[in-house]
C-alpha cells in the first residue's frame, strides 16, 4: 500500500519559453501547468487537472483595478497585459462550477474578496483552483511570472488494509459543513452561518480495494465531521463511525482507512491526513532502497537484520532500541497500524556523542514493541517512509518488521494481551486456570506478593515441559471477604533465569464458612437472601461463631432470638437464586412471595443453579452419608445413627439437639424451633454440621405444620427430583427421602465443589 500526498498546482513553463514565443515580446506569460497525480506509475485518472476556464483579478492598494476574463491562451500558457509591476494578481480557475459565485467589478475591496464564500448545494466541493501572486516581488527583466494554483477541495481516499475478503457498502459523511472560504484564512475556518449536511456514498459495486478520491469536501473548521462505513469483512457485517480531523484542510488528501491486518484483530476506521510534498514529480530510484545500517547502532542481541538490510526480525520479548536507515532523503515514517508496535523519529543528537562517523545519510528511529504474551503467533509488517521533499510516496519505502510469536502456548481461561498482562478473572474461580506448553529451555513459576497467601499452584506434567497451573482454595480463610487476591506467573530461561515474561492474574477471594464431615465440605450456615451472591452471605472472614470463639452449635444457643431469627427464616423457591424470608402474614407465619403457581423444582437443577461461585448443591449420595441409616433417625433426641452405607468404613453419625424459643416474627412468637448438630467420632477435629431452618411451606396455610416450626425440606441436587424431608411431629420428629413437589419451599446449604488445590 502507498500514499499520495496533496495536489499542488506550478506554474512553470522556463524549458518552452526559450523554445516557443506565442505572445508579444512585451507581454508578460503565466504558464499553467497541472502537475498530475500518479499512483506508482499509473496516472491518476480522477480528472482533478482539467481547467475549463482561468479568471485573473489584480488589486492594487486594496481594490480591485483590473480583471481579466478572456484571457488569451494556448496550451497551457496565459497572457496578463499589466500595466505596471505593483499590486497582488489573483487567479481562480474552474470558477464557473460554482454556483453562487459573482465576478467582482472595479474598486471591489481586497479585504472583502479575501474573504469571498463560496457554497455548495450537497455538500459536495467543486473542483476550483486559486492562486496568488505579489507582482512587486518581480523585475521588468521577468518575462514569466510562475503562480502556483491550489485546491480549494479537499480530497478523501479509501484505502483497504484487510487481511482478507472486504466490501464496502455505503459511507456516510456527517455534518459536512456547505459553505467555505474560496481563499485560504490565517487559520482554517468555516464562514459563519454555514449549515450541516450527511452526504451518502452508495456505490453501485461496493468497494472491494482502495479507492482515490471518493469524495471532495470544502476546507472546515468542524468539530461535527464523522465519518461512517458499512462493510462487510470475510462475511461478517460491520458498522464502523469514526470523526474526521476537526480541521480540514484545502489541496490535501485524507485517507479513510478500513484495517484489519491480522485475521483475528480487531476491525478498526482510521483517518489519516498526508503531507505535501513540494512540487517535484521524482520517484525514489531502484538503486536507492532503503536498507539498515546495523554498524551504526548496537542492536539488541535478539533482533536481527535479514534481507540485505531490509528486514527485522524481532524476539517475542519486549524490545526498545535505536535502529539507522541508510536514506540520502530526509524520512518521514507513516503511522503503524499494529498497537504493539510504535517507530518514532530520534534527533541525531542523541548519537552525535557516540560514534565518530558521519551522519549525513543516515535516518534514525527508535523502535519499540510490546511482549507477546503466550499463544500470540508471528506477525509480518511493513513499515513505510515518505521522503520529505517529493510528492509522493512509494510502497518500495518501506523496511519489513517480523515480530516472533512466543513459543509458549497455553489452554485455558488464562488471556493476558499486550496491554496489562494482566487476567482478572473479577470473581471467585478455583481449580484448573490454564495449561502451559513451554520450550525445553523455559520454565515457569509463580510469586507472591508479600503477605499474600500461595494460592496459586504450578504443576508439572510428568515427563514433559507442560505445566497446569491451579488456583486453590483455602477452608474458613479470615481474608476471604471478596479481596482482590493477586500473584504473577513468571516465564524465563532456566539456565541463567534471563528473558523474564510476567503476567498477573487475579481473582475476588470470597469464602463460604464450611466444616468437614464425611467427605464433604459443607457450609455451615444456610443460603440467605440472593443465594447466588457471595456479598449476601455469612463470609468466612464475618463469621459470627469463630468471632465468639465458638462453634456454631454454642454460637446458636448463645446468640439472641433476633439473631437467630436472621440465620434460621429464609427459604427458596424455582431458580431465582432469590430467598423468601419467614413473615407474618394475617396471624400466619408463612413465606413472603410463596406461590402455588412454581413450576420449576430446585433438585432437577444443575447444582451450581444457585450457589456462589466455587460452591453447589449437595447431592442426593453425599445427604445418604448423613441420613441414610439403618434404622430411624429420630431427630428430635440426641443420640447416635448408624449408616447404611458407610463412608469409606465410618458409619457413625452422633446427633445433639437443642431448641430455641421467643422468635419474634411480627407480632407473633414462636418458639421450639430445634437446631441439630451431626458430628463423627471419627473426626474430632471438626466442628459439627449444624441443621436449622424453616418448615416447608406447600399451600396458604404457612409453615405450621402438627403443632410446629420444624418440618425442614433440604435442597438436594438429584435429577430424579428425590430429596429428604424432616417429618412427623416434635414427638416423632424423624428423616424421610422426600424430594416433594416444585412449588413446596425449602432450605438451601451449599457445599464446597472440588477442589484440587487446597492451601
Amino acid at each position: 500500500m502507498f500514499f499520495i500526498p496533496a495536489l499542488l498546482f506550478c506554474l512553470s513553463c522556463n524549458d518552452q519559453l526559450d523554445k516557443e514565443n506565442l505572445f508579444d515580446g512585451t507581454d508578460r506569460i503565466v504558464c499553467a501547468e497541472v502537475s498530475r497525480l500518479s499512483s506508482d506509475n499509473s496516472v491518476d485518472d480522477n480528472g482533478e487537472e482539467t481547467i475549463e476556464s482561468i479568471r485573473a483579478y489584480l488589486f492594487d492598494e486594496g481594490v480591485l483595478v483590473k480583471k481579466y476574463t478572456d484571457i488569451k491562451h494556448s496550451g497551457n500558457r496565459y497572457e496578463f497585459p499589466l500595466d505596471a509591476l505593483r499590486g497582488n494578481l489573483y487567479i481562480v480557475a474552474n470558477d464557473t462550477r460554482l454556483p453562487d459565485f459573482g465576478s467582482p467589478e472595479p474598486g471591489y475591496s481586497e479585504e472583502e474578496w479575501k474573504a469571498t464564500v463560496i457554497h455548495s448545494t450537497n455538500g459536495q466541493a467543486e473542483m476550483v483552483y486559486t492562486g496568488v501572486v505579489s507582482l512587486a516581488d518581480y523585475t521588468a527583466a521577468d518575462r514569466l511570472i510562475p503562480v502556483s494554483l491550489k485546491r480549494v477541495a479537499a480530497r478523501f481516499d479509501l484505502r483497504m488494509a484487510v487481511a482478507g475478503t472486504a466490501e464496502v457498502k455505503s459511507i456516510t459523511f456527517k455534518r459536512v459543513q456547505k459553505a467555505a472560504y474560496l481563499f485560504p484564512q490565517s487559520t482554517v475556518a468555516t464562514p459563519e452561518g454555514s449549515s450541516a449536511i450527511d452526504i451518502p456514498l452508495v456505490p453501485e459495486e461496493p468497494y472491494t480495494a482502495s479507492e482515490n478520491g471518493i469524495l471532495y469536501l470544502y476546507e472546515q473548521d468542524n468539530a461535527d465531521l464523522k465519518v461512517a462505513l458499512n462493510a462487510s469483512i470475510d462475511g461478517k457485517e460491520y458498522s464502523l463511525e469514526t470523526n474526521l480531523p476537526e480541521k480540514i484542510s484545502r489541496n490535501t488528501v485524507y485517507s479513510i482507512t478500513l484495517r484489519k491486518d491480522v485475521i483475528d484483530a480487531e476491525v478498526q476506521l482510521t483517518v489519516e491526513e498526508w503531507k505535501e510534498g513540494g512540487d517535484t514529480t521524482l520517484k525514489p530510484g531502484i538503486d536507492d532502497r532503503l536498507v539498515i545500517d546495523s554498524a551504526l547502532t548496537e542492536l539488541p542481541g535478539n533482533v536481527t537484520v535479514a534481507n540485505e538490510g531490509s528486514m527485522l526480525i524481532l524476539p517475542h520479548l519486549a524490545t526498545d532500541f535505536i535502529v539507522a536507515i541508510q536514506s540520502d532523503s530526509e524520512l518521514e515514517v507513516f503511522p503503524v497500524t499494529d498497537p504493539s508496535l510504535t517507530v518514532e523519529p530520534v534527533s541525531p543528537e542523541e548519537l552525535k556523542n557516540k560514534t565518530t562517523r558521519s551522519l549525513a545519510g543516515i535516518n534514525l528511529f527508535r523502535i519499540r514493541k510490546k511482549l507477546y504474551s503466550p499463544n500470540m503467533k508471528t506477525v509480518d509488517t511493513q513499515v513505510y517512509f515518505h521522503r520529505k521533499g517529493l510528492t509522493h510516496s512509494y510502497p518500495e519505502d518501506n523496511i519489513h518488521i517480523r515480530m516472533t510469536g512466543n513459543p509458549t502456548t497455553s489452554q485455558g481461561a488464562l488471556e493476558f494481551g499486550t496491554d496489562t498482562y494482566t487476567h482478572d478473572f473479577n470473581r471467585y474461580i478455583d481449580n484448573e486456570f490454564a495449561i502451559f506448553t513451554l520450550p525445553a529451555e523455559k520454565e515457569i513459576l509463580v510469586e507472591f506478593a508479600d503477605g499474600e497467601d500461595r494460592w496459586i499452584r504450578i504443576d508439572s506434567e510428568s515427563g514433559s515441559n507442560t505445566w497446569r497451573v491451579l488456583g486453590g482454595w483455602r477452608p474458613n480463610d479470615p481474608t476471604a471477604n471478596g479481596r482482590q487476591q493477586s500473584a504473577t506467573l513468571v516465564i524465563r530461561n532456566k539456565a541463567d533465569q534471563s528473558d523474564r515474561e510476567e503476567y498477573t492474574v487475579i481473582r475476588r477471594n470470597y469464602g463460604l464458612p464450611v466444616t468437614f464431615l464425611h467427605g464433604v465440605w459443607w457450609c455451615k450456615y444456610n443460603a440467605i437472601k440472593n443465594s447466588k451472591a457471595f456479598d449476601d452471605q455469612i463470609l468466612s472472614s464475618a463469621d459470627p461463631a469463630v468471632q465468639a470463639n465458638k462453634t456454631l452449635f454454642q454460637y446458636l444457643t448463645d446468640c439472641t432470638p433476633d439473631e437467630y431469627y436472621k440465620l434460621w427464616g429464609w427459604a427458596y423457591q424455582g431458580n431465582s437464586g432469590q430467598g423468601m424470608q419467614v413473615i407474618e402474614k394475617d396471624s400466619v407465619i408463612v413465606l413472603e412471595r410463596f406461590t402455588r403457581d412454581e413450576k420449576v423444582h430446585i433438585n432437577k437443577l444443575p447444582p451450581t443453579t444457585l450457589s456462589p461461585d466455587g460452591y453447589e448443591l449437595p447431592s442426593m449420595e453425599e445427604f445418604n452419608r448423613l441420613f441414610d441409616a439403618t434404622d430411624y433417625v429420630w431427630m428430635m433426641y440426641n443420640g447416635t445413627h448408624t449408616l447404611r452405607n458407610p463412608w469409606n468404613g465410618h458409619s457413625k453419625v452422633k446427633r445433639q439437639q437443642l431448641r430455641k424459643n421467643g422468635i419474634q416474627v411480627g407480632s407473633m412468637t414462636i418458639s421450639n424451633l430445634i437446631y441439630i448438630a451431626l458430628s463423627s467420632p471419627d473426626f474430632p477435629e471438626h466442628e459439627p454440621l449444624v441443621w436449622y431452618g424453616p418448615a416447608a411451606q406447600w399451600n396458604d396455610t404457612g409453615i405450621l405444620h402438627s403443632g410446629h416450626y420444624n418440618n425442614i425440606l433440604f435442597g438436594v441436587y438429584s435429577p430424579t427430583g428425590e430429596g429428604w424431608y424432616m417429618n412427623g411431629g416434635m414427638g416423632n420428629l424423624y428423616m424421610t427421602k422426600n424430594g416433594a413437589s416444585s412449588h413446596d419451599t425449602r432450605i438451601l446449604r451449599f457445599k464446597k465443589s472440588d477442589v484440587e488445590y487446597i492451601y
